[in-house]
């Protein structure tokens, strides 16, 4: 079987698809789950996802258990015989090897299904890069009625020895949102830059006003991060003096009031600095991700299982900069992220070079498994 599964992972690298176009891996998945002979099995929930349940022989608690789709809009440099063969798409966040364990907890159900205690829903949920497609299955008529007790998903985590997890309470990952400034002023001849309005005096204010926006509004005994990711002046044509410019930047902080006061704060800068040059500005707000907060509880019998497996087992003192969509399960039932460590060495996430250990397939089915079985009857 564990071969098998790496097989199916290799695939999944080798044919990675962009947020919001996962088209061919939901099919693949959904013909997957066929085979399982679900009790139920949804395609295209809140766009490309897909879902399938499981009744148990037995009475008990329902269970689902989440993952990600999607790959990334990143040109893969490794050497890999299964690397991706899309240009400019990987699977650099591993939800390859997301995809294939959740496969694996689908089909050994399956074969189990007459000591199942309770019910398990797996969830392929599309645009998890995106921040937008938790939100839109769960938007969905038929998640809409759909209940669950507990929600579960993994995340492997580059820096962390190979197979240990990592647990916290609260708060797992911080509360994160993009932020798009739009400066419109006047396009003239690069010889008369006098005709027109430059955006580019205040496109290069607010950068450096971005930058120092954290030690502004953000308490020092706090964290918080912003980080601009993109910006552009104008056109490449030597003879225009440019009229137009936009500023990308993200923003993340552990607590979701200092996250609000820092985009209050950006607001405020943006459309002051604007202003001041005579510029109009356009503000938009994008992929936002609430903090993921673990169940205490979950938490707990994550840690005890991780005992039983002799696996190590790092407690985690702060929550993680980076943001996850799973966090909008929360809305529905108590949820818990685990942190599975892919190797002190390994790439990092997003990196072009980054792949999925597979020796973390075993792993991931164990514990998930372990979960189901433990959380089903209590």
């Amino acid at each position: 079987m564990l071969k098998r599964l790496v097989e199916i992972r290799h695939y999944l690298h080798s044919n990675p698809e962009q947020p919001g176009e996962e088209t061919n891996t939901a099919a693949y998945i959904a013909d997957i789950l066929e085979k399982t002979n679900p009790d139920e099995l949804w395609t295209g929930v809140g766009g490309k996802g897909v879902m399938a349940l499981y009744r148990g022989s037995k009475p008990g608690k329902v269970i689902a258990v989440r993952a990600d789709l999607d790959g990334l809009p990143i040109t893969e440099t490794s050497d890999l015989p299964y690397k991706s063969k899309k240009e400019g798409t990987a699977h650099s966040c591993g939800h390859d090897g997301h995809m294939t364990i959740l496969i694996g907890v689908a089909e050994q159900i399956a074969k189990n299904r007459e000591s199942l205690q309770g019910s398990v829903y797996v969830i392929f949920q599309p645009e998890e890069e995106l921040g937008t497609g938790a939100a839109k299955m769960l938007a969905d008529t038929r998640m809409k009625e759909v209940h669950f007790d507990y929600a579960l998903a993994l995340h492997n985590l580059p820096g962390f020895p190979l197979n240990s997890l990592v647990v916290r309470k609260e708060a797992f990952t911080s509360n994160t949102t993009g932020m798009i400034i739009r400066l419109m002023g006047k396009t003239s001849h690069a010889g008369h830059p006098e005709n027109g309005n430059s955006p580019v005096m205040a496109m290069t204010a607010i950068i450096n006003s971005l930058n120092s926006l954290v030690q502004l509004c953000i308490p020092v005994q706090r964290s918080a991060l912003v980080t601009v990711i993109h910006a552009q002046l104008g056109e490449r044509a030597f003879g225009t003096t440019p009229g137009y410019a936009h500023v990308m930047a993200t923003m993340r902080a552990y607590e979701a009031a200092d996250l609000e006061t820092m985009k209050s704060k950006a607001n405020e800068i943006a459309e002051g600095i604007a202003r001041s040059y005579g510029l109009q500005q356009e503000i938009e707000w994008v992929e936002d991700y609430p903090a993921m907060i673990n169940d205490e509880r979950l938490t707990d019998e994550l840690s005890e299982i991780g005992k039983k497996l002799d696996l190590q087992i790092i407690h985690r003192d702060n929550p993680f900069s980076w943001s996850e969509d799973f966090a909008r399960f929360r809305e529905k039932s108590p949820a818990l992220l685990i942190g599975l460590g892919s190797g002190n060495d390994s790439p990092q996430l997003h990196n072009a070079d980054y792949d999925f250990p597979d020796e973390l397939i075993e792993t991931g089915l164990k514990v998930f498994t372990e979960l189901i079985d433990k959380l089903g009857g209590s």
